[in-house]
């Protein structure tokens, strides 16, 4: 009897030991790699300040997050924001204006050619996003209709295309994306107002110390092959257009 009581509690340890033995890391889902080549989200791939230009790369600094390779090609697409005059608003021009008060009395203008009939920017249609503000796409709640110049952020901002100008101001066509209706905001200009306009331009352009925001693919490296870069100036506060909202390599304009 001791014999068979000994030989049944021997059987029984050894299948506990094995039942332990077999539960060591299978249990555990093995972790999952990103997918190579995926592009970050929330704006564009990289962005900041040109560290150092090569024949078809540039390195791109942002204090967010270091320094980012942004390589480029015959294919990939370049607009350069230059400065730009009153003179250079004109009808069908698409313009992005940062001021106050209503009529809105720019401080800021940004100019650009329209698309077609649409004015866009970061592609996407219906607006553009003043410089300096932190992002690259105008912002709004969701399913809320565009507000008009006079509400528009608080007001004193207008977006859209320019449809008459004059020696003092000009008038901007707003578009509500969701109604489809169209509003006036006339915007008054002075001495003090400030314009910049967005051109054509190829990797020449491409100057160490200027901001530069790349759109692409980035590889498991980080590395970013652009499809289009856009350049501009760094302002006094250095290539922040960009930085509040990026994920990857901050700021451009």
């Amino acid at each position: 009897m001791r014999r068979t009581i000994l030989a049944v509690a021997g059987g029984a340890l050894a299948l506990t030991l094995a039942a332990c033995g077999s539960s060591d890391t299978s249990a555990t889902p093995a972790a999952q790699t990103p997918a190579s080549g995926t592009p970050r989200a929330g704006g564009p791939a990289a962005s900041g300040t040109v560290a150092a230009v090569a024949a078809s790369s540039i390195e791109v600094q942002s204090t967010s997050n270091g320094q980012v390779t942004v390589n480029f090609s015959d294919t990939t697409t370049f607009t350069d924001r230059v400065a730009a005059t009153l003179a250079d608003v004109t009808a069908g021009s698409c313009v992005s204006v940062t001021g106050t008060g209503t009529p809105v009395a720019a401080q800021t203008v940004e100019i650009s050619a329209a698309n077609g009939n649409t004015c866009s920017f970061g592609g996407q249609a219906g607006g553009m996003r003043p410089q300096g503000d932190s992002s690259s796409r105008p912002s709004r709640p969701s399913g809320s209709a565009r507000p008009s110049g006079t509400q528009n952020g608080g007001g004193g901002r207008a977006f859209g295309k320019v449809s008459a100008v004059s020696g003092t101001g000009f008038t901007v066509q707003e578009d509500n994306q969701q109604t489809g209706a169209t509003t006036d905001v006339q915007v008054t200009v002075s001495s003090t107002t400030t314009y910049t306009k967005s051109q054509p331009a190829n990797s020449s352009a491409l100057k160490v110390g200027e901001c530069v925001s790349a759109q692409g693919k980035a590889d498991d490296t980080g590395a970013v092959t652009a499809q289009s870069i856009s350049i501009s100036q760094a302002t006094a506060n250095g290539c922040d257009t960009f930085e509040g909202r990026q994920r990857n390599g901050g700021g451009n304009g």
